[in-house]
């Protein structure tokens, strides 16, 4: 759910061609030192916020560049502090989850707050899941809540795909199903596993809608098909077992649990050793 987002950001405004146009000219050429010493010039000298967010990037591990996040610090601050919001987006991400620097949730939470006041849709998606889990602070299921609407507002369908969640689960908000499941078919659609896995639940145990094993087969097996999808396979697997919305299949189910084990989800390993040594009789 939470992805570093390091994309060099080009900003085509007549202020700004100058260097951009010399640093596409060295990075064509193969000269990432010079692509650096470009930005780094826009950055110190002519102010330009994006040479600075650039410059940041680049430290966190480009090619050519010597890695460090020391500097990539020092110039994510430089470009938020002008309010270049994915500066602040990228500093709030390493002081939340990288091993690289001393975490630090306050931060985080200022950084989020700052970037989700200017609609920066997951910044306010992030900023919603520290209030959600209550892990490093107080939890706080009505902040999770109006942040998760704020970033699906944004046009974030993972933060559309959490706020169906809320209401699903009653979270912050009363319980609506209905509300719920538009949310989650609107984040499915954009390709979100998880709400394609949520939705397919809702199915399959006939919350807020009439059962429907098939509906709830079609959906899982959607989200098993995306690489995030790390329940979907396992899910998919239980109705293979029991034999709900489709035939029966041991085998296939064998498969799909050793699928979503790959993907990381413990359940479906121990699911997958129950049926290792499963083969079909001739």
């Amino acid at each position: 759910m939470k992805k570093y987002i390091f994309l060099l950001i080009v900003i085509f405004s007549a202020l700004q061609a100058g260097y951009i146009k010399e640093s596409v000219k060295a990075h064509k050429a193969g000269d990432h030192k010079k692509v650096a010493s470009i930005y780094e010039k826009a950055c110190l000298k002519d102010n330009k916020a994006s040479a600075c967010y650039n410059l940041g990037v680049l430290y966190m591990g480009s090619e050519g560049i010597k890695k460090d996040v020391d500097k990539a610090i020092k110039y994510y601050k430089k470009a938020c502090n002008k309010n270049f919001i994915s500066a602040c987006y990228n500093l709030a991400l390493l002081y939340s989850n990288s091993k690289e620097v001393k975490k630090d949730i306050n931060k985080s939470i200022k950084l989020y707050t700052k970037a989700c006041k200017q609609n920066h849709a997951a910044s306010c998606n992030n900023l919603a899941r520290i209030y959600d889990l209550g892990k490093s602070t107080k939890q706080d299921l009505k902040k999770a809540f109006s942040f998760y609407k704020k970033s699906c507002n944004s046009y974030d369908e993972l933060g559309c795909s959490n706020l169906a969640f809320m209401y699903e689960n009653a979270r912050g908000v009363s319980r609506n199903y209905n509300v719920a499941i538009e949310l989650y078919k609107k984040s499915c659609k954009a390709g979100v596993a998880i709400a394609c896995e949520n939705l397919g639940h809702m199915y399959e145990h006939a919350k807020g809608v009439k059962k429907d094993y098939k509906k709830a087969f079609s959906l899982y097996e959607q989200a098993c098909k995306n690489k995030d999808g790390v329940k979907g396979c396992n899910n998919l697997a239980v109705l293979y077992i029991n034999g709900f919305g489709v035939k029966q299949d041991f085998l296939k189910a064998k498969d799909l649990f050793k699928k979503s084990c790959d993907k990381g989800l413990k359940l479906a390993c121990d699911n997958y050793a129950l049926l290792k040594d499963y083969k079909e009789e001739k």
